[in-house]
């Protein structure tokens, strides 16, 4: 585990937000224009080469159960306005392009998209299909992808509608997004998702949603599906998920880094093989690592959950 003084995050985060945006503005322009005008000069070729070298760059992807930002008293050393700069400098250290977030509350998606500055993001409340309730909000870099469609589906027997599955104690949701490289005009389809806690039928069930709805969407664009599926690999769902597409623990052409625990409940509960969040990828995708992420700063946890790291070379 890694260990840095909380302190000097805040700082950072803080001094990055003060930044005029007009200089981000100007900057990110003059950086655009003098980009396009070496390409005009290298001739027709640069532009095929610049596509070539967007088709190698891997995409980075991150798996992050957050943690509600509700769910602590504001006294305890957990509760989210001391936690949310942690989390920031998680998301940031790791260079993410695309970020599910599970166990997201509206306040604390606008305080990372705040604290960031570099991402759009999707998502409605699962109570309401608005804003009520926790969310499996995805992050977008701006400047890597834009959202070409969107669409949420609730993990039950009435999918289009505001409902509770199976079992489940809870409602819980499917985030599905499509986007847009930007440097290359590629597509691919992003899902998020959040599976129940206490319900064996609705996780067994839910999978076979997702996977139903996978099937759905065909096999000609790529397809990156995240989540916290609060259980272990050994479970139905995870059978059923893996009929169709490849954990990218176990793809990763270089070994998983991090170790096999990601719920560690701040500490508190850290249980040998306790691996309940994923991400997978689909058929022809090479996942070149995985890296479950186990920083602390000051000896806090930034979340219950440890989030994951993963390398994707899209076909």
């Amino acid at each position: 585990m890694c260990t840095v003084p909380m302190g000097t995050i805040i700082d950072v985060l803080s001094r990055s937000r003060r930044l005029p945006l007009r200089r981000q503005a100007l900057t990110r322009l003059c950086g655009l224009t003098l980009a396009l005008a070496g390409l005009l000069l290298l001739g027709p070729g640069a532009f095929a080469q610049t596509a070539q070298a967007a088709a190698r760059t891997p995409l980075r992807v991150m798996s992050y159960n957050i943690r509600c930002g509700s769910c602590e008293r504001k006294d305890d050393v957990n509760h989210w306005q001391r936690r949310k700069f942690l989390v920031a400098q998680v998301i940031r250290k790791s260079q993410a392009d695309l970020i599910g977030l599970q166990e997201a509350e509206l306040f604390q998606v606008k305080d990372l998209v705040a604290l960031l500055g570099q991402f759009d993001w999707v998502g409605v409340g699962r109570d309401d299909g608005k804003e009520q309730g926790e969310m499996n909000a995805v992050l977008v870099r701006r400047s890597a992808y834009s959202i070409e469609s969107q669409k949420t589906l609730w993990l039950s027997a009435t999918p289009e509608q505001v409902s509770r599955g199976w079992d489940a104690m809870l409602n819980r949701t499917l985030t599905l997004l499509k986007l847009k490289a930007r440097d290359s005009a590629r597509e691919l389809y992003f899902l998020n998702t959040h599976f129940d806690h206490v319900g064996e039928q609705a996780r067994d069930q839910s999978a076979r949603l997702i996977t139903q709805t996978v099937r759905s969407l065909g096999d000609q664009l790529p397809l990156i599906l995240t989540g916290d599926l609060n259980a272990r690999p050994d479970f139905a769902g995870y059978r059923t998920l893996t009929a169709v597409l490849q954990d990218a623990a176990v793809a990763s052409q270089t070994p998983a880094q991090g170790g096999g625990i990601t719920f560690n409940g701040f500490g508190k509960d850290l249980q040998p093989g306790n691996k309940i969040d994923y991400v997978f990828v689909s058929s022809g995708q090479t996942v070149q690592s995985h890296r479950v992420i186990t920083d602390l700063y000051d000896g806090l946890y930034p979340s219950d959950h440890f989030p994951l790291a993963v390398e994707v070379r899209l076909r």
